[in-house]
């Protein structure tokens, strides 16, 4: 029996992530691809989007990354990716209960259960 794998499930996150921000910033998305250059400010609506949209590449990526420490039995850095992944889900659930946080929580979870578990890494 296969283990299923947290980093293809993060990844799943980071698409997911990029999708519903396509949807619910497309206006602002659509303002930010006319002006381009100096169109993110500090704070407000474009700022908003902009980092949202950050986030889904950035999330794929760390699935990605956690995907190959699962594969190659890394087991400290599977432990790393669970503490940090939960840590950021129960604050940010906290934050924002109706949101996509709690999916962190749960990947974050399960990656640690696995972690600590196992007798491998410090």
């Amino acid at each position: 029996m296969t283990r299923r794998s947290m980093g293809r499930w993060l990844q799943v996150v980071g698409i997911a992530h990029g999708a519903v921000g396509a949807v619910i910033y497309r206006d602002v998305l659509a303002e930010l691809g006319r002006d381009v250059v100096d169109s993110v400010p500090d704070r407000g609506d474009r700022a908003a989007a902009f980092w949202f949209m950050t986030a889904a590449p950035t999330l794929w990526l760390g699935g990605r990354l956690l995907s190959s420490a699962e594969e190659h039995d890394d087991i400290p850095a599977q432990r790393a990716a669970g503490i940090a992944l939960a840590a950021v889900g129960v604050v940010g659930t906290v934050a924002m209960p109706k949101s996509g946080f709690p999916s962190l929580v749960g990947i974050g979870g399960v990656l640690l259960r696995r972690t600590l578990r196992s007798r491998g890494g410090a």
